[in-house]
């Protein structure tokens, strides 16, 4: 009589236990889907290694020196501030005016040259220093590995003179977390538009190739410049 008992209330006990494990798989199963795409303008500043940048640079003793460039993010939601360190090695001298103008002894360094900033140098730095960026934007942290920058032109209508260029940069990169977005690409966008300049335009364009003045720092223009982030 027992044994029957033991043997209903087992049978009653099966299906219930296995629909709780179908339900715990389906839930396990359900996937998170990826998040919409984003675009924002981006605005914010660069500001160069003291005292800024020059036609000759100035004369150090250290091996590095560090750009800190200070961004926001508008139009997209709830966002948050994303500040970088760019870090470049200095230029070591070859003998008086080689490699750059600004050298007057061999073995010496300089710094924050104009050249050095419009050369490929900046690109390798950028590479380096921006390998890895977290930032925040629609609500969201995204982690994500930086897969390519390169130096661009930039066109704005709105200075007075009517168009004029800015020089850019174009950085690419790929989002390796939140999990769901793994894969989506990220597109930033920074064109330096006007600059803190003693004596030049006050358009870092202009200034940069000029040799008048230390160009102090530069503004990221949130009419050219921006961020988005793509769907895989």
């Amino acid at each position: 009589m027992r044994r029957k008992i033991l043997m209903g209330v087992l049978a009653l006990a099966l299906p219930v236990g296995s629909l709780v494990g179908l339900q715990t798989a389906a839930v396990a199963k359900t996937p998170v889907p990826p998040d919409p795409g984003v675009t924002c303008s981006a605005s914010g500043s660069v500001t160069f290694a003291a005292p800024g940048l020059s036609k000759l640079g100035t004369i150090t003793t250290a091996k590095t020196s560090t750009t800190t460039a200070h961004s926001t993010f508008s139009g997209c939601g709830s966002s948050s501030p994303l500040s970088v360190n760019i870090v470049s090695k200095n230029t070591k001298c070859k003998g008086a005016g080689n490699p750059d103008a600004g050298c007057l002894v061999k073995k010496t360094l300089i710094d924050d040259t104009e050249s050095s900033f419009a050369s490929t140098t900046t690109i390798t730095s950028l590479l380096k220093s921006l390998k890895k960026i977290t930032f925040t934007v629609s609500g969201r942290t995204y982690s994500t590995k930086t897969t390519g920058a390169h130096a661009i032109a930039c066109n704005d209508s709105g200075y007075p003179a009517g168009d004029t260029l800015e020089s850019g940069f174009l950085i690419t990169g790929e989002v390796k977390s939140p999990k769901q977005d793994k894969g989506q690409t990220t597109t930033l966008t920074a064109c330096l538009g006007t600059d803190v300049d003693a004596g030049g335009s006050g358009y870092f364009f202009n200034d940069l190739g000029s040799g008048v003045g230390t160009i102090v720092s530069a503004g990221i223009d949130p009419s050219t410049s921006s961020l988005v982030i793509s769907p895989a």
